[in-house]
């Protein structure tokens, strides 16, 4: 993370309404289907649309798990070798994760020795303009689902349910 006063570098952001099980599903059934599928296809083969399927489909490109050229999207080599893994996916996604936000921000919060919450990351996202909702609590929220849903089973962080806070794993 930037000092305060210095802007951070660009960053990737994940999208709030992705969770860890879409992209997995998303990476097998384009695996499942052939070297290129077109968007369409996969919308309905994941049985949803297109609106849902675009968050997904940008979260798995973040990861580089996919590529999405005019419409059709293959696996990256990294995506074939993870829908090969069968146990343990994310952990094949520990070091690319920790490079998108908010997991980024969490993990340098982290890294101080102090377990952190969602608020304080939600915080200091928020003094770069980094926000996935304009209402504070909803805001929180959403952090909160992401780092629950990506850190935990990507062994980036462990998270105690009875404090809120998340810590290094």
């Amino acid at each position: 993370m930037a000092e305060p006063g210095h802007p951070l570098p660009i960053a990737l952001v994940m999208p709030g309404n992705v969770r860890a099980g879409q992209v997995i599903s998303l990476v097998e059934i384009t695996g499942g289907l052939g070297a290129k599928i077109d968007a369409q296809r996969l919308a309905d083969e994941l049985g949803a649309d297109l609106a849902v399927l675009l968050p997904i489909l940008d979260a798995a490109e973040m990861l580089g798990l996919v590529k999405s050229e005019k419409g059709e999207v293959s696996l990256t080599d990294l995506g074939i070798k993870f829908q090969k893994t069968s146990k343990n996916k994310l952990m094949l996604l520990k070091d690319k994760l920790a490079t998108i936000e908010p997991f980024r921000t969490a993990m340098v919060l982290a890294s101080k020795g102090k377990p952190v919450t969602a608020a304080q990351v939600a915080d200091a996202l928020g003094e770069y303009g980094i926000r996935w909702h304009y209402k504070q609590e909803l805001n929180e929220s959403l952090v909160k689902m992401l780092l629950v849903h990506w850190t935990i089973y990507a062994g980036l962080m462990s998270y105690d349910g009875k404090s809120g806070k998340f810590q290094k794993a």
